[in-house]
């Protein structure tokens, strides 16, 4: 299996249950995928060896830690700029959370997190700033329905990822 094609329906469900804990212990995984502990443990190092877990990490709430404000801004790019790559700049500024190239009217859309709304001007003050932005358009989110929710992995439409460990038959 190379890193770009389909896993095999095992490790599926082993993936399924780690995008919803992360902490699962290696005899836990095993249970839930009716094999040995070492077994899960093996499958998990050969999912990160081929990038396919490309890292662990804690999910914070961004009120928690005094970012609230959440906004995505559509930068456009100057004319006749289109070949130079405005990601690394963005990656430059610690309040972009996410930066995604697109097409359709803007050339990037850039989701910010900010203290508050005099931060938030500041932070889209230092996207427009950088060489090569022509013009940025923001909206701010009232609420946010779920983000990070896990890939559908192998599942059939009956499946949720909360009845992912032990929750399958």
């Amino acid at each position: 299996m190379g890193k770009n094609d389909p896993v095999s329906q095992t490790d599926a469900r082993l993936l399924r249950i780690l995008q919803v804990d992360g902490r699962r212990s290696y005899a836990d995984l095993g249970m839930d995928l009716g094999m040995a502990g070492p077994s899960a443990h093996e499958r998990v190092k050969k999912l990160e060896a081929k990038g396919v877990i490309r890292g662990y990490s804690a999910n914070l709430d961004p009120r928690a830690v005094g970012l609230g404000v959440l906004a995505f801004t559509w930068v456009t790019q100057a004319p006749g700029t289109i070949t130079l790559d405005l990601m690394p700049r963005f990656a430059e500024i610690p309040e972009i959370e996410e930066c995604h190239h697109v097409a359709g009217e803007a050339d990037y859309i850039l989701k910010l997190r900010a203290r508050d709304m005099e931060h938030l001007g500041d932070v889209i003050r230092q996207v427009q700033v950088i060489p090569n932005v022509f013009s940025t358009e923001t909206d701010v989110v009232f609420s946010t329905g779920f983000e990070r929710r896990p890939l559908p992995l192998g599942r059939s439409g009956d499946e949720t990822p909360e009845t992912a460990p032990g929750g399958e038959t």
